[in-house]
């Protein structure tokens, strides 16, 4: 594995700060821009979204849904794995939600991503994001070796 340099992971960590607050305050061209040309995430359902015309359809379906308004995605615990040029970042993910009308905030869902990170020509795009939720039976939990 390849040591990455201080300026790559600031650049990727500014570039995954980007997708979650395009997909949080609705900019579908940030969204999509995010990705590579042939980009693309495989969400919590195990749906695959590869390309433009697919990330877009995706990003405003949320976008569209009015349980979705009112989300904040926080990434933490990034760690970072590969060769200059290209790096997997696995990460947690949690999701809270403000339901203004319900007078109701607290911890929407968890999970944990792994993001296939590219050094493109304009900087550092996302090639495939997949996402897995993160509960009692869903995690990628190894258990006891003994």
């Amino acid at each position: 594995m390849g040591v990455i340099s201080v300026e790559d992971r600031n650049d990727i960590y500014d570039m995954l700060g980007r997708y979650v607050w395009a997909l949080d305050t609705g900019d579908a061209d940030g969204f999509v821009n995010i990705f590579t040309a042939d980009g693309g995430f495989i969400d919590t359902r195990g749906n695959h979204h590869k390309g433009p015309e697919a990330l877009r359809a995706a990003v405003m379906g949320y976008l569209n849904d009015p349980d979705f308004r009112g989300r904040q995605h926080q990434v933490t615990h990034l760690f970072v794995e590969g060769e200059p040029g290209r790096y997997v970042v696995t990460s947690y993910w949690t999701v809270i939600k403000w339901n203004f009308e319900k007078g109701e905030k607290g911890v929407f869902s968890t999970g944990w991503s792994r993001d296939t990170c590219v050094k493109t020509g304009d900087g550092w795009k996302i090639a495939e994001r997949a996402l897995g939720w993160w509960t009692d039976k869903h995690c990628p939990w190894v258990g006891p070796t003994a």
